[in-house]
């Protein structure tokens, strides 16, 4: 366990710098996803100096550490949208974004209080039950997510914008797709370890193997993908406001008049 947390401090400890700048370079439309993975890799800090710390704490911030990394991939699929459809119901779309959140939170919520529970000095089988469905909930809203992300990537009404910008629109729909593999596996995996309750597969305490294939890299290879496309992704927002005929405000798009509009490209890479 010291050493897999050692590793995952370091490597976290490095990725937060990146996110944040990408944070504030996706700016308010792509808030919720950049915030919630900056919310991620605080998270993984915190629990890996637990753990080095031996605190008893430090599986309960590990177990809980899931919630923003699927929160993250939701808010990118939100930013994805926002550019990608024009006509975007934005109020039918913020309740869905609630919906969800509720759903994740309630989910987690569930697992922590669970997982106290089994810490104290007096589990009892209700605890074993929360963790089960809290689990199950947040493996739930995984496959919410990913059919999402595909409804979303497969439907093309409305798309519209520059070159640049309908480019970086799809780099983000791919990132999602992709790093939803990953937390998929890590997710499936926490079911798994915690309804079979084996020994080797404990997240915190079973096999090293198993916590670094299952666990640590599934989780290392998804935000990775979110790190590059959203440096790749950073001046999307200034492509959006330089295309002729639209200009953002926040995170909806408002039709200019034509004494308005301006012409011109950004590309996604200028910084």
């Amino acid at each position: 366990m010291t050493k897999l947390s050692t590793v995952e401090l370091a490597i976290y400890a490095v990725l937060v710098l990146p996110a944040a700048f990408i944070l504030s370079k996706h700016s308010k439309p792509g808030l919720l996803g950049w915030f919630y993975l900056v919310a991620f890799f605080t998270l993984r800090i915190v629990g890996g100096a637990m753990a080095l710390s031996g605190s008893s704490s430090a599986s309960i911030v590990a177990n809980i550490g899931l919630s923003p990394l699927i929160l993250a991939a939701a808010g990118i699929l939100h930013e994805a949208r926002i550019y990608r459809h024009r006509n975007l119901n934005t109020k039918v779309e913020w309740i869905k974004i609630l919906l969800f959140h509720l759903q994740v939170t309630g989910g987690v919520a569930l697992l922590a209080a669970g997982a106290s529970g089994l810490q104290s000095s007096n589990p009892s089988s209700s605890d074993q039950a929360l963790v089960k469905v809290g689990i199950a909930i947040l493996t739930v809203a995984w496959a919410v997510l990913f059919g999402w992300a595909m409804l979303s990537l497969r439907s093309s009404g409305g798309v519209q914008g520059t070159h640049a910008q309908r480019l970086g629109t799809m780099k983000l729909l791919y990132a999602v797709l992709f790093s939803c593999i990953f937390i998929g596996i890590r997710t499936l995996y926490s079911l798994v370890a915690m309804t079979s309750n084996k020994p080797n597969l404990n997240p915190s305490t079973g096999s090293l193997a198993i916590r670094v294939v299952l666990g640590f890299l599934p989780e290392l290879v998804a935000v990775l993908g979110f790190i590059a496309v959203g440096f790749y992704t950073r001046a999307i927002r200034d492509a959006s406001q330089a295309e002729p005929g639209y200009e953002q405000a926040g995170s909806t798009m408002i039709e200019m008049k034509p004494q308005q509009q301006q012409g011109g490209h950004a590309l996604l890479s200028t910084v």
